[in-house]
């Protein structure tokens, strides 16, 4: 929205954009992921709003509303005898992916893998890379059947439940007829869209949370810091504190829905083993109910990193930007903690320099379309928030840095050329390199979580 939008274009606005949501049900592809639904009147850049008013900015210049998804699920409701699920898709995806295999202890047993994917497209012929496909008919709906090179062994079953989406099971070993009546006993529910909360609703104190951690962790005489915010944005810190470990499993309804709000207390005691010995209470905010409890050392960094969400104790817009974002949603401050821990590779002597922007994946993809591989995880006609890291490896004064960097995998014999810069561009899962200037369209991005300085 432009500075000096009207109260009822505004309202306008917001009713499509539900509207618009409410219709493309199950179209995201990720629990940390959220879109865009609405910013508040006026510019989403701090000098903008200043001029348009006329004074210092004070608060939030805009509140950015979004949603995540519900997982989808996938099922095979008939198996040949003695195939047993052995793994499942990525934890808190959108669209999820079930494999099963026959249960033997036999060298490479045969498998079967059922998938969805995001396919606005008609299904054509070959959509499974077979060299031969015949149309068959699955749950009322057109498909194709598959087998032949480059898998002589292996067979697939592609057809489209709706207009969104693209379902298929293949097999490795399994004959066609046998894969496709997996298939027409497949069961599929698409991910539906929750509405990430803004304000944090009724939630206790936070005392009470210090208290109910100092119980749960049975450490009465603690001191307690705690901070009011989402699974998402503690777990994404813990993660990047460290890199390589396993993730904290957290049980109950915040494992379910990480994007409602928690408070996360850290609690310092000498009873907690050597002095300055920290341990995590996750509490969820609206029952005071324990969901987590775990040390994680001394002085832990990410949780000063953490934005504290409490509406009592913020002063302005936290978080280092001018929008209020979502929970669920990673503060500017967080994701720079998050992008700081993960130093660029084999960068020896040069410098780097980051550029963070809050875009929306529509707004990426019809930038670069590169970025999201074909949109099969992500569906991009949606304004999916995304944090965009931009970093720039600038070789030292009167030196060079190879382009390609080493840790991106390129043909035997590729000789990488020279030069004095180069950049990587981040999203979620996906990354872009180039030799050179960061492209000219990561400055044409509108940041919608414009810094607050």
């Amino acid at each position: 929205m432009g500075t000096g939008c009207r109260v009822r274009a505004c309202e306008a606005v917001r009713e499509r954009v539900r509207n618009a949501a409410a219709r493309a049900v199950g179209v995201l592809a990720g629990l940390a992921a959220v879109s865009l639904a609405v910013g508040a009147c006026g510019t989403t850049r701090a000098g903008g709003h200043e001029r348009a008013t006329g004074g210092q900015v004070g608060g939030c210049v805009t509140t950015v509303r979004g949603v995540v998804p519900a997982v989808g699920s996938l099922a095979a409701g008939w198996l040949p005898a003695g195939f047993r699920r052995f793994a499942g898709g990525q934890p808190g995806s959108a669209l999820p992916t079930v494999s099963y295999r026959l249960a033997t202890t036999r060298l490479d047993p045969p498998r079967l893998s059922v998938s969805a994917s995001y396919d606005r497209g008609r299904l054509t012929r070959f959509v499974g890379g077979w060299a031969a496909g015949v149309r068959v008919t699955v749950q009322g709906h057109p498909g194709l059947l598959e087998t032949g090179p480059p898998m002589p062994q292996g067979s697939g079953v592609f057809w489209k439940p709706s207009g969104k989406y693209l379902l298929s099971v293949t097999g490795y070993k399994v004959p066609g007829p046998v894969v496709l009546r997996v298939a027409r006993q497949v069961s599929f529910r698409p991910p539906g869209l929750v509405w990430l909360p803004v304000a944090p609703g009724r939630v206790i104190t936070r005392r009470q949370a210090a208290a109910d951690a100092r119980r749960a962790a049975h450490l009465p005489s603690a001191a307690a810091a705690a901070k009011l915010t989402s699974w998402t944005e503690v777990s994404a810190l813990l993660q990047a504190s460290r890199p390589g470990e396993r993730a904290l499993a957290v049980p109950g309804v915040v494992s379910g829905a990480p994007w409602r709000p928690v408070w996360a207390v850290l609690l310092t005691s000498k009873a907690a083993g050597a002095a300055g010995q920290a341990v995590l209470v996750v509490i969820d905010a609206a029952s005071g109910r324990p969901e987590a409890v775990a040390g994680v050392g001394t002085r832990p960094a990410w949780f000063a990193a953490l934005t504290d969400r409490d509406p009592a104790a913020a002063h302005g817009c936290p978080g280092g930007s001018t929008a209020r974002l979502p929970f669920g949603v990673l503060t500017r401050g967080e994701q720079a903690y998050t992008v700081g821990r993960h130093p660029v590779p084999g960068t020896g002597q040069a410098r780097t320099s980051v550029d963070l922007i809050l875009s929306t994946v529509r707004a990426v993809n019809h930038a670069d379309p590169g970025l999201y591989g074909g949109c099969v995880q992500q569906d991009c006609s949606l304004p999916q928030l995304v944090w965009v890291t931009a970093e720039t490896v600038h070789a030292a004064p009167g030196k060079t840095v190879a382009c390609l960097p080493g840790f991106v995998s390129y043909p035997s014999g590729y000789r990488p050329k020279q030069v004095r810069q180069y950049f990587l561009i981040s999203v979620p899962d996906n990354q872009g390199v180039g030799c050179g200037a960061v492209p000219g369209w990561i400055a044409r991005l509108q940041d919608l979580a414009p810094p607050s300085g």
